[in-house]
This record gives C-alpha cells, sequence and structure tokens, in this order.
C-alpha cells in the first residue's frame, strides 16, 4: 500500500527535515517529495515539521500561502496531515508566544509555555501514555519512550482528541493528538529509533 501514497514534507527551513524524509524511505514509503511552495500540495499524506518559533514559523506558512492550501487540504477527509512538534503546535488556534501568535486554526486550544519553575526547553526520552485503548491510529507500545525537544506544549480544548499524555517533573501534557484527519506528536518519530518508526508505518493503515 505504501507504493500508493504519496507524501510531501513542508519544508519552512526550521527543521532538519532529511531525518524524517531518510525515515519514511527506511520503512518502505516510496513517493514522498519536500515541498516549500504552496502551489506544490498535491499528496494523501502531508507532514508539517518544525523545531523553534511559533511565531516565526506561523509568519512563514502565511508569507507562502500556506495556511489556506493546508486548510482545504484537510477539507478532504481521504487526507492526513501530520504535525510533528512545532509542526502539531502550528495545528492549533493560538500560542502564547510573544503575546499571542496565530495557528492553523485546524485544532481548538492554546500553546502554552512550560512553568518557568520547570527547565526548559524540555529535551531527551520521555515515555508517552495512551490516553485512550480504544484509538488504533498509532502504533505505540504501553509505556514507550520517544524524543522530545520543546518549550511550550499543546492545551486542546477538546481532550477526547488526545492520544497521549506525557509526564514531565510531574507536568502532565499532551503528546499527541488525532482528530479526525489531522495527527499530531509533539515527540519526534523520525529521532525516537525502532518506536518512532513503527509510528510512521501505522500510517499506511489509514489509506
Amino acid at each position: 500500500m505504501s507504493k500508493s501514497i504519496k507524501i510531501q514534507i513542508i519544508d519552512l527551513r526550521i527543521n532538519n527535515i532529511f531525518s524524517l524524509f531518510n525515515s519514511l524511505k527506511k520503512i518502505g514509503y516510496k513517493n514522498i517529495e519536500i515541498i516549500n511552495t504552496s502551489n506544490k500540495i498535491n499528496c494523501n499524506l502531508l507532514f508539517l515539521p518544525g523545531v523553534g518559533s511559533f511565531y516565526k514559523a506561523s509568519r512563514l506558512l502565511k508569507k507562502n500561502n500556506f495556511m489556506l492550501k493546508i486548510k482545504n487540504f484537510v477539507k478532504n477527509k481521504n487526507n492526513k496531515l501530520f504535525g510533528i512538534c512545532l509542526g502539531m503546535q502550528l495545528l492549533f488556534e493560538e500560542s502564547t508566544e510573544f503575546g499571542d501568535s496565530t495557528g492553523l486554526g485546524l485544532v481548538r486550544g492554546k500553546v502554552i509555555k512550560f512553568d518557568r519553575k520547570l527547565r526548559v526547553p524540555h529535551v531527551g526520552w520521555a515515555q508517552v501514555i495512551k490516553n485512550k485503548k480504544n484509538l488504533k491510529s498509532f502504533n505505540l507500545k504501553k509505556n514507550g519512550h520517544f524524543y522530545f525537544v520543546h518549550s511550550y506544549y499543546c492545551e486542546p480544548i477538546d481532550k477526547n482528541i488526545i492520544y497521549t499524555k506525557t509526564n514531565y517533573h510531574n507536568k502532565i501534557f499532551c503528546s499527541s493528538i488525532k482528530n479526525e484527519n489531522i495527527f499530531g506528536t509533539q515527540f519526534h518519530p523520525e529521532k525516537s529509533g525502532m518506536n518512532g518508526l513503527k509510528v510512521l508505518e501505522s500510517l499506511k493503515k489509514l489509506f
């Protein structure tokens, strides 16, 4: 099935997208393209990766007309959108970074900075815990560990879309979501070894 899945990765020049590209190749995806202009969106599975500033990334999305194109893309429920790290945060309505910064608004909720009492950024391996047993979108072990690097976390209004949670020094935060055909992981599956590869491979079952 992976041969018929056309994948595109949005390049905002704020992440090492080639680790994601190589991970997808490794697990058998054949048709993968990196794009940096919105008029090239033409795929079944669209990845929005990123690390760093929400404010800067949202400005780049607007400048390159990705906002409208991505919103139109997900209107077709046969299409799947997958945000990684900052890419997941950009799916939300707004971030508290630099006051308020506007995101795609595909998921209701905010992106909030960790309490200043916690060391930020949160970097390294951490456990993810499934929020709902009946969601089978990701091939996650019950207590799998994944790689994180972030200073902000997502707080969705609809708690039912939370797929996993993670504990960072007694702060429980949303570490992945599934909202119809929209997916997001705060962790980096492409940097999480075999556990991460299994998450990316499980997307084949959606097509």
